[in-house]
This record gives structure tokens, sequence and C-alpha cells, in this order.
């Protein structure tokens, strides 16, 4: 953890060394991520449920599901958090938020179909650890910069494409605004590493705690097993969307373990069976 966010400090580093260079005063700079950090801090989890097409749903919509939430809250001295449901029938969850008390965790209604009882109860222990160890507020945090640069990149490309004559009319300002937007996907792309190790790293430790919890790794490791072997495509890709979000398993798998939100599923049933 130490390692990637050194790692993704001086990512960091480089965009606000180059503003500094350009003359943009301290406060500019400052207040720039500060507007930044606070959108994606308060903003996150409207995005995700617009993002995932998800609906707040109370215990009369999900008995169940609170039944379980209420059990794993008391067990960790929680407040329990809100439950929003999307129709994606890819089984998965995710949590998203700033602290204990502002945290939603959105459930699939492809998981919700695809588990038992037990096993509903393990992926959600996984989804309460998170929430614990504070997980979703380090990401955002984290993240928020990288995203940020990401929406740059994609903004200046998206006009390049729709309005390509705009660039000649100014040929100077054009040619700074086109680099300027490569740099950012390109810084973006680079923070993304370490975020994804960071990420990586934390899914272990949730699968961990969960597990203690449990009492049962076998049962974490099976239910695991389950979700990622469902065959469904997901149309919920909240990450990809730029959405800082803790998920059960990764929406869409990269082809590189070194890109992946999530260590491979076989890495993490190793893990809980030798727990």
């Amino acid at each position: 953890m130490i390692a990637a966010m050194v790692l993704l400090m001086l990512v960091y580093a480089i965009p606000t060394g180059a503003a500094l260079w350009a003359g943009v005063p301290w406060p500019a700079i400052i207040a720039v991520v500060v507007l930044v950090v606070a959108a994606q801090w308060f903003g996150t989890e409207y995005l995700a449920r617009r993002v995932a097409h998800a609906r707040l749903a109370g215990p009369e919509a999900q008995p169940q599901l609170h039944a379980v939430l209420d059990r794993l809250c008391a067990l960790n001295d929680l407040p329990k958090p809100r439950v929003a449901i999307s129709h994606d029938r890819a089984p998965n969850a995710f949590t998203v938020g700033r602290s204990h008390r502002h945290t939603t965790i959105i459930v699939t209604a492809g998981l919700l179909d695809a588990l038992e009882p037990d096993e509903l109860t393990a992926a959600m222990a996984h989804e309460i650890a998170h929430i614990r160890h504070r997980d979703v507020a380090v990401m955002t945090l984290a993240s928020s910069l990288a995203i940020f640069m990401a929406w740059i990149g994609r903004g200046t490309g998206a006009v390049a494409r729709s309005a390509p004559g705009a660039f000649f009319e100014a040929p100077m300002l054009g040619a700074a605004v086109l680099v300027g937007g490569a740099a950012a996907g390109l810084l973006s792309a680079l923070a993304h590493l370490p975020l994804r190790a960071l990420s990586r790293y934390r899914e272990i430790a949730a699968d961990h705690d969960a597990a203690e919890q449990l009492g049962q790794p076998a049962l974490l490791a099976a239910t695991l097993l389950k979700v990622s072997d469902r065959k469904g495509i997901p149309k919920t890709d909240l990450r990809a969307a730029g959405v800082p979000a803790m998920g059960l398993v990764a929406a869409r798998p990269a082809r590189f373990a070194w890109w992946s939100t999530h260590p491979p599923i076989t890495k993490r049933v190793d893990r809980l069976t030798k727990t």
C-alpha cells in the first residue's frame, strides 16, 4: 500500500509541477484539487446509482438482503449502508460512498438470483469489510485526480472528433489543447497502475476479514467461484465510468494481471482455502 501511494504521489506531482512551471499560482492549483476531490467525495454515490441504473431498496422490497446486512452490521458495530438494486443480470455487488455513515451497497439482480442465503451472507461480508476498512473513502480520495485527468483526456478527444475545424482556427492554442489532453490521458493511465495495485491489495484484505467474520473461509471461496463462473455479460462497470467503487468481483476481468482491479479468482480462493 505504501509503495502504491508513493508511486501515485509521484505521478500527481507531474501535472502539479507542470502547472507551476506554466505560471499557475499555488492558490489556483489548490482550489482545483479541492473542487475535484469534493465533487468525487460528495457525488460518488449518486453517480454510481445513475451509472448502474440502480434504485434504492428498503427492507420491504428486499427483506432477505436487509436481514443479512442487519446481522453483519450489528456484528461489526457499523451503521447499515443504503441498499440499491441494479437490474444487471451479471452477479456482482459494489460498495460506494465516503464514510461509515454515507455508504451504499449496489447489488445486481443477477447476484440475488444466483446465490443461496448463506452465499449472499458471504458476499455481503466482503462488502461490509470494505466499509469497515474505509476502503471506499481511501480509493475515492486517491483516484479523484486520476479520474479528473481521464475526463480531460476523453473530453479533448471528443471535441477533436466532433469539431476538428475548431483547432485550426487558432493553431497554436489548438495544438496546446490537444497536447494537454493527451498528456492528461497518459498521466491518468499511469496513475491507474498504482491505484489498481492498491485495489488488489484491499480486495485480498476484505476477503481475509470476511472469512474471519464468517468463520467459514471455504464458504466465501465457493461464493467467489460461483459468481465468477457465470457467463453473463455485465452492463454495470462502475470503474470504467469513472466511479470509485469496491466490487465483489471484477466487472470485466483485465487481460493482464497488473491492470486488473482484483486479484485472479484462483489466487483469492487459494488464499482463503489456506486461511
